[in-house]
């Protein structure tokens, strides 16, 4: 399935026959968008009972992770359209002096012409020894004259080609650069909110710990504990390939050394769900785009059986990715607030043809 991106058109609803449904929210969407995140922790009304805490944090971190996912999803359009820009912005003056060159070519021959006289080129044509060389010598001239004009119209395409491309594209990276920076002016306020949240859990937490004594791998158990982020060997079982290198990676970001969720991050200490995936890949010598929306059509779908250590994982809508270790066990960079680490595969619901394979392994 491909992917263009499309700048003009709200974000589509995933198909539920097929799974297919990567396009870029127009700037209108969103706003509409977060100022949906923005209301969620509003008050309960008395007719439903308030969500409770772990509810609100992970309705709230799967909403963001759409926003994460479009913020990556823009940068890496807007890297692709600034490089096509500065690559016309190259050849341009080339191909401007090429028109320039034509141009002078052309006049060149008609001041030489003038300065000759009107009688001359007719007295070259007389000057033939038989009707053969007469009509070779007017053959000539035609195709001088023909291609002089070929030239100069050919160069002239080309100038307004590359004009027409680069004001194109420059158009597109203002609104790309625009819609860019509204995605990253909401994060300080989102994060905010989800901070406030995420306090009030921990508060909530050290009450029933000291409450019920648990224990070091239980409830309250640190995030940064190895039973917290690796509760299973990882990765889960033994194999070859790129796919098994590429777990291998994921796994030693898992522990020894705990690494963190990052908005739109891809290391070295910070990794988004499609940061992990690239990095991961990147290891086996796979390249992978930033963004769930590229990584779902860098790879095929298979079913849950075919599963094997590498492959992809797709969640909340194909906004959310993480890589398979084995035994029904992924690595995933979840949310804000959470280090990378190990979730049985079961943890979310997997999208319809959301188990995929890298393409080409």
């Amino acid at each position: 399935m491909a992917w263009p991106p499309v700048n003009d058109e709200p974000r589509p609803l995933p198909d539920s026959a097929n799974g297919k449904f990567w396009r870029i929210a127009a700037p209108g969407f969103v706003l509409a968008l977060v100022a949906g995140l923005l209301t969620v922790l509003a008050p309960a009304t008395a007719a439903h009972a308030a969500p409770s805490l772990s509810q609100q944090i992970t309705d709230l971190n799967n909403q963001i992770e759409t926003i994460v996912e479009q913020y990556n999803g823009i940068t890496t359009k807007l890297a692709a359209d600034q490089k096509k820009s500065a690559q016309i912005g190259t050849a341009l003056p080339a191909a401007q002096l090429q028109s320039q060159l034509a141009a002078q070519r052309v006049n060149a021959v008609i001041r030489d012409l003038y300065i000759a006289g009107p009688g001359s080129g007719l007295a070259a044509l007389m000057d033939t020894s038989s009707t053969g060389q007469l009509i070779d010598q007017m053959g000539v001239l035609t195709v001088i004259g023909q291609n002089q004009r070929d030239n100069v119209t050919s160069a002239h395409v080309l100038v307004n080609s590359y004009q027409s491309k680069k004001q194109t594209l420059d158009t597109l990276i203002k609104q790309e650069a625009a819609q860019k920076a509204q995605l990253a002016a909401t994060k300080t306020q989102i994060l905010a909110k989800l901070a406030n949240l995420q306090k009030l859990q921990a508060a909530e937490a050290a009450v029933a710990s000291t409450t019920t004594g648990g224990g070091s791998c239980g409830a309250s158990a640190s995030k940064t504990s190895k039973c917290y982020v690796m509760p299973v060997s990882c990765p889960q079982v033994s194999s070859g390939g790129a796919g098994y290198t590429a777990a291998k990676k994921a796994c030693s970001l898992v522990w020894p050394t705990v690494h963190w969720y990052g908005w739109a991050e891809a290391g070295p200490s910070e990794y988004d769900c499609s940061g992990l995936t690239m990095v991961a890949w990147k290891a086996a010598g796979v390249s992978l785009d930033h963004f769930t929306g590229t990584q779902w059509n860098q790879s095929h779908a298979i079913t849950k059986s075919e599963l094997r250590v590498g492959d992809l994982v797709f969640y909340n809508n194909g906004d959310h990715v993480a890589i398979y270790i084995g035994n029904g066990w992924i690595v995933q960079a979840e949310h804000t607030g959470e280090p990378l680490k190990e979730s049985p595969m079961t943890f979310m619901a997997v999208v319809t043809n959301g188990y995929r394979r890298v393409n080409g392994t």
